[in-house]
């Protein structure tokens, strides 16, 4: 057989053989269009560490904070134990700061997000959607200076506020330590101040407190320097009864104590 015979033999027995791109790339150098890639996953990697430190920061320096020294607060001279308040009394104030008092633990996140979302879609309506527990450590341990360190930090001790005293001491202490306005720095100062009332049951000397008086407490908390009791505005009068409503809606008030309340505020 001659040799180009041969030769054409055996390529019809063997397969083709693929060819392959010669195109050389040096090793180790990645294509160019994954470079933004990495560069957004190590920027991003980088945000996620300093965001950890910062939160491991505002930690640290929460720890400062001796939860054992709010018993401090029943030195008051007004100070009155929830236990000898009006139930209504305590449930005005926990209807319209902090509905879901009694089933969190110091924060709430549900309330925390939903001021977050509020907030952003009406700028106008600000909310802070801190907790009674935040509000006591907020008032006692620090001010009003709206920043993410305070907030945090906030936070972190109510977590162990929340794990040294129960809820009725909590809410006692939250309500022997708000500002209301003209020197009254607990509700029964601000009630002897601006009703000649007392919100201490045990007080045969005074007039109880009534749920209207309580709801305009409640509801003044929120601007002390701007809402007048003796001259209420009509802003301060709807907030009332914003107050009242929802003090109705959970229970801390039946109907007839809503109605006569209303009847009140509108003889005002």
């Amino acid at each position: 057989m001659r040799r180009s015979d041969r030769i054409r033999q055996m390529q019809q027995e063997q397969p083709n053989e693929p060819r392959y791109n010669t195109y050389y790339r040096p090793v180790g150098t990645p294509p160019s269009k994954r470079r933004p890639r990495r560069i957004f996953r190590s920027t991003l990697f980088g945000i996620l560490i300093c965001a950890i430190l910062f939160v491991g920061l505002m930690f640290f320096l929460a720890q400062r904070a001796d939860v054992s020294d709010l018993v401090q607060i029943e030195q008051k001279a007004t100070y009155v134990d929830g236990e000898y308040m009006p139930s209504y009394t305590k449930g005005a104030f926990v209807a319209v700061e902090d509905r879901r008092f009694y089933d969190h633990h110091g924060v709430d996140f549900r309330g925390s997000i939903r001021a977050i979302f509020t907030s952003i879609k009406d700028p106008d309506r600000l909310q802070g959607g801190s907790t009674i527990t935040q509000q006591l450590v907020k008032n006692y341990y620090y001010d009003n200076q709206q920043t993410v360190t305070r907030k945090l930090k906030e936070m972190f001790v109510a977590w162990r506020v929340e794990d040294e005293y129960d809820k009725d001491e909590i809410l006692s202490y939250y309500l022997n330590n708000i500002f209301f306005g003209d020197s009254s720095y607990t509700i029964e100062s601000a009630a002897n101040y601006y009703f000649g009332t007392t919100t201490n049951i045990n007080n045969t000397n005074l007039p109880q407190i009534t749920v209207l008086q309580s709801a305009i407490l409640a509801s003044k908390v929120n601007a002390p320097s701007v809402y007048n009791v003796n001259n209420m505005s009509a802003s301060f009068i709807n907030r009332t009864k914003m107050t009242l409503e929802k003090m109705k809606q959970q229970n801390y008030i039946t109907e007839a104590q809503y109605i006569k309340a209303l009847q009140q505020l509108d003889g005002q």
